[in-house]
Formats: structure tokens, C-alpha cells, sequence
């Protein structure tokens, strides 16, 4: 499969570009700095470009067969590079006739709210206020589009190895919120091949 990966230097796009080269798909990663993805072997064609620059991004989804967008930002400052990059994404997949999307947002966002524990709930809404309001607003952008989405809504992400174990629906509760980025990417690719979540918005938890 060519697979266009976005956000693909982040902590989650990272394991998502290692693992789908590991499982042999071309994937084409659309990145700022390329520096991270130096060691990430044969198999992955790095675009360096600007996640707000629209031609660029539709440049990089000409010929692709689905996209995974793990946009995020680095700090918790009022940002809307997650909402502002996916809808560059979604006109970019329709542009080239690209129909599969999967987007990673996070647990608590939308109708999951009711999910979360009231300490989480309290982190959601002081700290990462600026990220849930970005979330937000991207996860309606892709509910609106006429593409074929899925949302993906991990608990707390960890750097730790996965497992391979995993529990995934629509408004699951976390037991103990934490989920690696490893089954996270696990899913996604999953996903890719089964095409059982389609319109779905989905948490992952362990």
C-alpha cells in the first residue's frame, strides 16, 4: 500500500512510519525536518514541507492509497495545526482522489468526554485546553468530509513497547488510561488492511 503519513516526526508518527515500512508499505512521510527519520531504512520517501502550505501537501497525497494524520503540537500553546493541517489534508485527498483517512486524536475529545476519570477530566480542561479545543474542532473537519475516515482516540500515550493487547470501541472507559504508541500504530495499520472502522471514532485503551 502507498501510505502518506503526516505528523510523521512525532513520537506516534514515528512508531507508525517504523512499523508500516517494517510490514512493506511505501510510505511517504510529509514532515518539517527530516532529520528524525534519518535511520528509518528503505521503503519510505521523506517530502520536507509545511503542513500549512496547501499546494505542498497536495503534492505529496498525488498517488497515494490512504493517509494516517498524526498531527500534534510540541508545547500546550493555543494552536490550531491540528484543525488548520487536516483540512489542508482532506482538500489535498480529494484533490487526488484519495479516499481512506485515518486521523489520531485523543481520549476525552467529543462524546468519549463522558469517559474520562474527573482528574483527567480536570487536565483536559486547565493544561491541555488549547489541544482538546484543537482536537475538537479537527475531528468535526473529518466527520464532514465525504472521505472514507476513521478517528482513533488513544489514552495516555507511552513510550513503552507494545503489546499487541489491546481493547478498542466507541466510548470505552480506560482502566488505567494508558496505552504504548506501539498498539496505537498496531491498530492503525490493522485498520488499513480490514477497513472495519469506517465512519467509526474509535478509543484505544489497554
Amino acid at each position: 500500500m502507498k501510505l502518506a503519513i503526516f505528523g510523521a516526526t512525532g513520537a506516534t508518527g514515528l512508531e507508525l512510519v517504523r512499523q508500516a515500512v517494517e510490514r512493506g508499505h511505501a510510505v511517504t512521510a510529509f514532515v518539517r525536518n527530516p532529520a528524525p527519520l534519518a535511520d528509518s531504512g528503505d521503503g519510505l520517501t521523506i517530502i520536507t514541507g509545511d503542513i500549512y502550505d496547501k499546494a505542498a501537501v497536495a503534492r505529496c497525497l498525488q498517488g497515494q492509497d490512504a493517509v494516517v494524520c498524526a498531527l500534534g503540537a510540541r508545547d500546550l500553546r493555543k494552536t490550531t495545526i491540528r484543525r488548520d493541517g487536516t483540512v489542508n489534508i482532506i482538500n489535498g485527498m480529494k484533490q487526488a482522489a484519495v479516499n481512506r483517512l485515518i486521523v489520531v486524536s485523543a481520549m476525552g475529545i467529543g462524546e468519549s468526554w463522558h469517559t474520562l476519570s474527573l482528574f483527567n477530566k480536570l487536565f483536559f480542561a486547565t493544561l491541555l485546553r488549547h489541544s482538546r479545543t484543537d482536537h475538537e474542532a479537527q475531528e468535526t473537519a473529518v466527520k464532514a468530509s465525504s472521505l472514507d475516515w476513521t478517528i482513533v482516540r488513544p489514552s495516555g500515550l507511552m513510550d513503552t513497547p507494545g503489546t499487541g493487547v489491546y481493547s478498542v470501541g466507541e466510548n470505552i472507559r480506560a482502566k488505567t488510561s494508558k496505552i504504548p504508541r506501539a498498539d496505537v500504530a498496531d491498530l492503525i495499520l490493522n485498520e488499513l488492511a480490514e477497513g472495519a472502522l469506517i465512519h467509526k471514532t474509535v478509543t484505544i485503551t489497554n
